[in-house]
């Protein structure tokens, strides 16, 4: 992938030069007199980059390879299953009309959400790019890393707020969005065990492991799938995946051929991310400080965060100041930290229960020139939708140490 960026920053070099008649390369001398650096960024370098899957760089989405482009961001996401019919023996001995009777097939369906548009914004000064190199490549190596340092921003926030939704959905504080099957992991020993068991039940035709009897239309009626062992994936945190790296479970992987490194997603924690379980209001500055510092500029006093607003940073001020607005618990608590409930966590499932879809085209927009403070306002838009479908295999094992 690096490689891929080089190629693109010297398609561009190259593109530039022959428009404009210059032989600009990385190692030339900077020389500031007559310098179009600036048009060069924005017209030939930042778009040329935005070409390339500049997305998977740098801090990379753990998640990035389930990620599936969609073209229309504005339309929502359903799912339909046929829920199972029982066979049985056909008696011509009742009355023929039955034989007439309608039996249409029942479904069952989820309505996901829409998704949202994003934005995140970077401001180059061009006084910095006229003045402050000794080369073409430094300037070159500046702005490309403002632009790496935003993609990775996003991706960190992305990854966070999958592996969150996956946590928030067996442990929902709600109690409405939870695993069918939970359960109890006594040691580490105990969780290993557990884990290989919930791996061969996954791979029965089985309806007891999905939640189709809460979509709509599933009340009655059950939906048996199957899991095939190259389509389980296993999130938990590093400190379990390490315990499991000489176990059967990463012999089971290996004989298949399957690369345990894909199949088993951990972290070195599964916190870290916040949501809150009342509206809040904004009311206090350091807020404010908060926020903007983490590169979020358009919140302000008076602001009402609705229930249920996720966060992939620290927003009670515990470690990066002080905030009232955000309570994690006693009285007037308005906000959780999204964290297994037990120092032993494992979740079992169909990779397919994930339905991660986004928007990446053209997302680094042609920025607006503010000559009178001599800057480039950038501005990348991306379309991001997370969702967990129910009509697929997944069990959750928690335990304490």
């Amino acid at each position: 992938m690096a490689t891929q960026t080089a190629n693109q920053i010297v398609s561009a070099f190259q593109q530039f030069n022959n428009d404009r008649n210059l032989t600009w390369s990385m190692g030339t001398n900077w020389d500031n007199t007559g310098s179009e650096f600036e048009t060069f960024v924005y017209k030939y370098l930042f778009p040329k980059l935005s070409e390339t899957n500049l997305i998977n760089i740098d801090l990379g989405n753990t998640f990035n390879w389930l990620a599936k482009e969609v073209v229309r961001a504005s339309q929502f996401s359903e799912e339909y299953v046929v829920l199972d019919t029982v066979p049985v023996d056909l008696n011509l001995s009742k009355s023929r009309t039955l034989l007439l009777q309608n039996n249409f097939p029942r479904l069952a369906t989820k309505l996901y959400q829409q998704g949202v548009e994003r934005k995140t914004k970077f401001t180059i000064n061009t006084a910095d790019m006229r003045y402050n190199f000794a080369t073409v490549g430094d300037a070159v190596n500046m702005v490309v890393g403002v632009l790496r340092k935003a993609i990775s921003d996003i991706n960190r926030q992305e990854e966070q707020e999958i592996y969150s939704m996956i946590v928030d959905y067996v442990n929902s504080y709600m109690g409405s969005l939870n695993a069918a099957q939970k359960r109890t992991a006594v040691s580490m020993s105990d969780l290993l065990d557990q884990i290989t068991l919930a791996m061969q039940n996954i791979q029965h035709n089985t309806s007891k492991y999905n939640e189709a009897n809460l979509a709509a239309g599933g009340a009655i009626g059950r939906y048996t799938t199957q899991t095939m062992l190259k389509d389980i994936f296993i999130l938990t945190t590093d400190t379990v995946k390490n315990a499991m790296l000489n176990t059967r479970i990463a012999n089971t992987f290996q004989l298949a051929g399957l690369d345990i490194t894909r199949q088993v997603i951990s972290f070195d924690t599964l916190g870290g991310t916040w949501k809150t379980t009342n509206q809040v209001t904004i009311n206090d500055n350091s807020t404010i400080t908060l926020f903007r510092a983490m590169g979020d500029y358009q919140i302000a006093l008076g602001d009402v965060i609705p229930e249920g607003a996720i966060f992939t940073f620290d927003v009670t001020g515990a470690s990066n100041g002080t905030t009232t607005d955000f309570i994690a618990s006693g009285t007037g608590a308005n906000v959780t930290e999204i964290q297994p409930t037990g120092d032993l966590f494992a979740f079992v499932g169909d990779i397919n229960c994930i339905r991660y879809r986004r928007n990446t085209q053209k997302m680094l927009r042609t920025p607006f020139i503010n000559d009178e403070f001599d800057e480039q306002q950038h501005i990348i838009r991306y379309y991001t939708q997370k969702a967990i479908s129910p009509f697929y295999n997944k069990i959750v094992i928690n335990g304490n140490v």
